[in-house]
């Protein structure tokens, strides 16, 4: 895990809704999701470029009066050791912060949280409990761990999401049963629609048509008070 942030989007207008966000990300990451589009983050790459904190800084700095929030996603953010320390300096300058996360460190959530140094949190929700190991790739995954941060997450925090990426083959009608069951009493979830950017893990994947997703999107409002498609035409 690399305690350097490794890449930044320095405007975006989609990754913390409502907001004019700079996006960081971070590297390395505890899971090998199938689907996941920055293989090359998640493999922790030696040869990916660190980006020294001074330059972050010194942008941040620059553009506080044009800019709202602070969006840091990876990999899993959560496993840098040096994540609190640069929230804290990020926050002193003003920003709201986002922070995307897998929930496999409840703990570090409920830290920032309650240290009020986070204000939107989103977590993927990979699925339903049975086939977490199949689609991470983590034959022994703490699932105790995934369900704290998800339990918290609903009876603590104002401001989240969870979100489920869609992958044909690997979420059928029972997965979803399933993962109701998992995120019963939630807010909000985004089903979001899987796009094959090349980079993925693993290759061959294919996305949820809309038709089927919005079968789904039905299914999980019997748990969840707002389900939403993302990123589907």
């Amino acid at each position: 895990m690399k305690e350097k942030f490794v890449g930044i989007e320095k405007l975006s207008l989609v990754d913390y809704e409502g907001k004019l966000a700079c996006t960081l990300f971070t590297s390395g990451c505890n899971f090998k999701c199938v689907f996941c589009h920055n293989s090359s983050l998640v493999m922790n790459n030696n040869q990916i470029q660190e980006i020294e904190d001074e330059e972050i800084f010194q942008y941040l700095e620059k553009r506080k009066k044009q800019l709202d929030a602070v969006v840091i996603t990876g990999g899993e953010p959560t496993l840098m050791t040096t994540l609190k320390e640069k929230i804290i300096k990020i926050k002193q300058l003003g920003y709201l912060i986002k922070l995307d996360t897998n929930g496999t460190n409840p703990n570090i959530i409920k830290e920032l949280y309650e240290e009020k140094l986070i204000d939107y949190i989103a977590m993927d929700v990979k699925i339903g409990v049975t086939k977490y190991p199949l689609i991470t790739d983590i034959k022994n995954i703490n699932l105790d761990n995934i369900k704290q941060s998800i339990n918290y997450i609903i009876n603590n925090i104002e401001n989240y999401e969870f979100r489920t990426t869609l992958v044909n083959n690997y979420h059928e009608e029972e997965d979803i049963i399933d993962l109701g069951e998992l995120l019963k009493g939630a807010k909000k979830l985004y089903l979001q629609v899987f796009i094959d950017n090349g980079n993925c893990i693993k290759q061959g994947l294919s996305k949820v048509e809309k038709s089927k997703a919005l079968v789904y999107k039905d299914i999980l409002s019997e748990y969840i008070n707002q389900v939403n498609l993302r990123n589907y035409e």
